[in-house]
């Protein structure tokens, strides 16, 4: 049995209504209890004790990361942690090394933080850099959203059967949560071109963005996975992407059950431009908070785990 006392700190805890108040907090076994018998001592007199941050999406570790380092040698020299008695050394300004990223977040406050672009292929090299980077609980995503077998699951309406492949691949990649990037249009760009709406027929699968992300997250509740599909909506960064998302987000609102959320929208300020090109380029965040705030089956990038 472990047991901490964390004695004299400032404590904030908004879901208590604990505003800065000097308290002890003990903890067992990694959970916070009502008192301890024989505890280790930590003084955080003068200290701020608060949950800590969860990051649900940041792209810190895999093969994609470790391309940027290939391409940014002169992180190696621009920042460096300094090796100490307790901390090991690190490097990276825009990419840093595993043990930079961990000691990092650690000093930000953060705690949790989930990469959300897995490649299957490469999860064993993921989950080797995960177990690398200290201090921190973390996970991945899979990207599932442009799977051949999944494509075919679902334009033959087999969810069953997508749901057995899926949990597999959960499985086998020691993966999180099921993520979709630009959906379908990863396959379409096999093809020779990406796909231009969410009612646009991915080449050679005669399925849409619309029924890849219908189907993935009728599967993700069958499975019953501990977070919702994490969705790259299709045309980001494009003029006038923002009907995309709000159609990606409409297009779910039918398997909402009791308030819960059952899709993520991710990237969400760059899913919110209006105008038809760059020239009449304008914002439509505010028609992207209308339709959030309206409705609570999507949650933004501001949310925690659903």
């Amino acid at each position: 049995m472990s047991e901490l006392l964390v004695k004299n700190g400032f404590v904030y805890d908004p879901v208590n209504n604990i505003d800065g108040e000097k308290l002890d907090v003990a903890i067992r076994d990694g959970k916070i209890v009502e008192k301890t018998r024989r505890p280790k001592i930590l003084d955080a007199s003068g200290m701020v004790v608060m949950p800590g941050g969860v990051d649900i999406h940041s792209h810190i570790v895999g093969s994609k990361v470790n391309s940027g380092r290939l391409l940014r040698p002169e992180d190696h020299y621009k920042d460096m942690e300094v090796k100490t008695p307790l901390t090991r050394s690190g490097v990276g300004y825009s990419i840093p090394s595993t043990f930079t990223t961990g000691y990092r977040y650690s000093r930000m406050g953060w705690t949790t933080v989930m990469d959300p672009a897995m490649a299957p292929l490469k999860a064993k090299h993921t989950h080797e850099e995960l177990n690398d980077t200290p201090m921190l609980d973390k996970g991945a995503y899979p990207l599932l959203g442009s799977n051949w077998f999944i494509l075919e699951y679902l334009r033959a309406k087999e969810y069953e059967e997508c749901a057995a492949y899926i949990a597999w691949m959960m499985r086998a990649t020691k993966g999180y949560a099921v993520k979709l990037v630009n959906p379908g249009g990863l396959e379409a760009w096999g093809f020779g071109r990406n796909v231009r709406d969410i009612d646009d027929p991915v080449p050679n699968f005669d399925i849409t963005p619309r029924e890849i992300v219908q189907g993935l997250c009728r599967v993700n509740r069958m499975l019953n996975l501990p977070h919702t599909i994490h969705v790259h909506a299709n045309n980001l960064g494009k003029p006038g992407n923002y009907v995309a998302a709000l159609e990606t987000m409409k297009s779910v609102a039918g398997q909402a059950d009791e308030g819960h959320p059952v899709l993520h929208l991710t990237h969400c300020q760059f899913s919110a431009f209006a105008g038809r090109d760059w020239r009449t380029f304008r914002s439509g965040a505010e028609e992207i908070a209308e339709y959030v705030n309206k409705h609570d089956h999507v949650t933004p990038n501001r949310s925690k785990f659903p």
